[in-house]
C-alpha cells in the first residue's frame, strides 16, 4: 500500500450545504499526493451521499455509525491517518489551490517546525476580511496567552510529532479543544503560520463559535489562566477577570478600568518578550488588537480615551484602520456595544 504524504482529515456532521465545495477545493489542490479521510459523524442529511458521489480514489470515507461529537471524531481520525503530514479541513471551508503545495514546501524546508497554519479570509454575510495571524513561533506563543492563533482548517501537522508525544484532543475543553491542543503542541515544538491567504473560512450561524459560545468561552478562560501561570504570573481573581474581559472585547470600569488594562498589557509585554525572546516592537501590533478593544469600549469618554490609547506604544503600533476607527468612535462618543470576539474589530 502506497503511503500518501498527506492525510486530509475532514469530520462531517450534517454538512450538506457546504460539503461539495469543500471537497472540490481539496481535490483541486496543485499538490496531489494525499488521501482525503472523510469521517461521517452520524449525519442525518445527504452528507454521506455527497462525499460518496465523488469518483476519486483519494477519498476514503469512514462512518461513526452514530454521532460521537467533534472531539471523538477528530481523535479517531488521528488514529486512522496514514500520511506523513495531517492536514485539517472543515466541511464548510475552502482551501485555495496552492495551500498544500505551500505548506509542504515550508515544512520540508523547516524540519524544526512541528506544524503550520496560514492566513485566511473570513467570509460573513457582511463581507470578507483578511485575518493576518502571527507567523513566528515566538509571536504565536504570545498570542496563545489571549486566544487561538490558528484557523483549524488551515493547519498541517507532522504525524510523527503527534504519535511520539501521544497528542490528542482533550474532551475536558469542549468547543475550545483546538486552542488547548495548540497550547500543548507549542510546548514541545515550534509552530508557524504562513503569511499568505490560503483558506476561506465561512462564518455562519451554524458555526460552533456561535452555537456554543458560552461553553467555548468557559473552556478558553481556563486555558488562558493556565498560560498565565506558565508565563510566571499567579493571577488574582480580579486579574483573571481583567484578562478575560480584554480578550472578549468586553472591558468595563471606565477610564480607571482602562488604565488598569494598560498596566496589565505592559506587564504581559515585559514578561513575554523575555520568555519568548521576541522584541517588544514586534509584539506591539499583536497586543494592539486588545488595546483597541479596551479603548473602544470606553469611547464614550471621547478625547480622554483617545489620548490614553495613543499614549501607549501598543496603540501607536496599531493598524491605521483601527486607529481611524477608534478616533471616529471617540469623536462620536460611540463605544463598542457588544463583544467583538467573533469578528475582526
Amino acid at each position: 500500500m502506497t503511503i500518501p504524504r498527506i492525510t486530509v482529515l475532514m469530520p462531517v456532521y450534517n454538512g450538506e450545504g457546504f460539503l461539495r465545495a469543500a471537497l472540490e477545493s481539496i481535490l483541486n489542490q496543485t499538490f496531489s499526493d494525499f488521501e482525503l479521510l472523510v469521517i461521517d459523524d452520524g449525519s442525518t442529511d445527504a452528507s454521506h451521499e455527497i462525499a460518496a458521489a465523488f469518483a476519486d480514489p483519494r477519498i476514503r470515507i469512514e462512518t461513526n455509525g452514530r454521532n460521537l461529537g467533534l472531539i471523538a471524531t477528530l481523535n479517531r481520525g488521528l488514529e486512522l491517518a496514514r500520511g506523513e503530514y495531517i492536514a485539517r479541513m472543515d466541511a464548510d471551508d475552502i482551501s485555495l489551490p496552492k495551500r498544500f503545495e505551500r505548506q509542504i514546501a515550508f515544512l520540508d524546508a523547516h524540519p524544526q517546525i512541528g506544524g503550520c497554519g496560514t492566513w485566511f479570509e473570513k467570509v460573513t454575510p457582511a463581507g470578507t476580511t483578511t485575518r493576518r495571524m502571527p507567523d513566528s513561533p515566538a509571536l504565536i506563543r504570545l498570542f496563545l496567552l489571549f486566544d487561538n492563533p490558528f484557523l483549524h482548517s488551515s493547519m498541517m501537522l507532522r504525524r510523527r510529532l503527534l504519535d511520539t508525544h501521544g497528542l490528542r484532543f482533550d474532551p475536558a475543553y469542549p468547543h475550545s479543544e483546538d486552542y488547548d491542543f495548540w497550547v500543548r503542541c507549542t510546548s514541545i515544538a515550534d509552530m508557524a503560520n504562513l503569511p499568505e491567504v490560503l483558506v476561506r473560512y465561512n462564518d455562519h450561524p451554524a458555526n460552533i463559535s456561535h452555537r456554543f459560545s458560552q461553553e467555548q468561552d468557559t473552556a478558553a478562560n481556563q486555558i488562558r489562566v493556565r498560560q498565565l501561570v506558565n508565563l510566571g504570573i499567579m493571577p488574582s481573581d480580579e486579574e483573571i477577570a481583567l484578562h478575560n474581559a480584554l480578550t472578549e472585547f468586553d472591558l468595563d470600569g471606565g477610564l480607571a478600568g482602562l488604565g488598569a488594562a494598560g498596566k496589565w498589557l505592559d506587564k504581559i509585554l515585559a514578561l513575554a518578550s523575555r520568555r519568548h525572546d521576541a522584541a517588544e516592537t514586534a509584539i506591539y501590533p499583536h497586543l494592539a488588537r486588545y488595546w483597541y478593544g479596551a479603548c473602544g469600549k470606553q469611547a464614550k469618554h471621547g478625547w480622554r480615551t483617545w489620548k490614553m490609547f495613543r499614549s501607549s506604544p501598543i496603540g501607536r503600533a496599531a493598524a491605521l484602520e483601527w486607529q481611524w476607527k477608534l478616533l471616529l468612535r471617540c469623536a462620536l462618543r460611540r463605544p463598542i456595544s457588544q463583544s467583538a470576539k467573533t469578528k475582526t474589530p
